[in-house]
């Protein structure tokens, strides 16, 4: 069984774990950090984490999981996605948080691409946006002010085919 455990404050990275299965033809099971079954968990043969970033660093809630639940996930081929703006620079936030140690036992590790759904964000995360994106421009001046996406379909694909081929050598 494969479980799709995220963490999503807006949204974005929930999405994607509804895309990733969507591509897995349903098959895994999709899991909130906020309401964690660590029975599911148990049951896992692939267990793929979905963490954002968040004002320039990974998610704290889920990067302190995946460090405290080592015993748990490297028995169960663990993968990781990483959703943000700055995807093409996902190692960058993943080695600033994770050592070798850590991240030997990644079977599948990528950068989807990130979204910015500007209603649900607060005024000092619209004001950190604001100033983050003089300084490293990704969201281009004509956005929509409700939503930016900048996902990437193909490799959300090539990730999900790889989870699929995991599950299917684990058996």
């Amino acid at each position: 069984m494969i479980v799709i455990l995220y963490h999503s404050r807006h949204g974005s990275t929930a999405k994607i774990a509804r895309v990733i299965n969507s591509y897995l033809e349903g098959k895994a099971y999709l899991m909130d950090l906020e309401a964690i079954e660590y029975e599911k968990l148990d049951c896992a043969t692939t267990i793929v984490l979905g963490m954002p970033i968040y004002n320039g660093k990974l998610d704290e809630e889920m990067v302190s999981f995946i460090k405290r639940n080592q015993p748990l996930l490297i028995p169960r081929q663990y993968s990781i996605y990483i959703v943000g703006l700055q995807a093409s620079e996902f190692m960058n936030f993943v080695s600033a948080e994770f050592d070798y140690q850590l991240l030997k036992d990644v079977k599948v590790i990528a950068g989807l691409g990130g979204a910015l759904y500007f209603p649900k964000l607060s005024l000092a995360e619209r004001l950190s946006l604001s100033v983050f994106n003089k300084r490293y421009p990704i969201i281009p001046k004509a956005h929509d002010n409700t939503i930016y996406e900048n996902f990437n379909n193909e490799e959300i694909e090539i990730f999900a085919k790889k989870i699929a081929h995991l599950e299917a050598t684990s058996r």
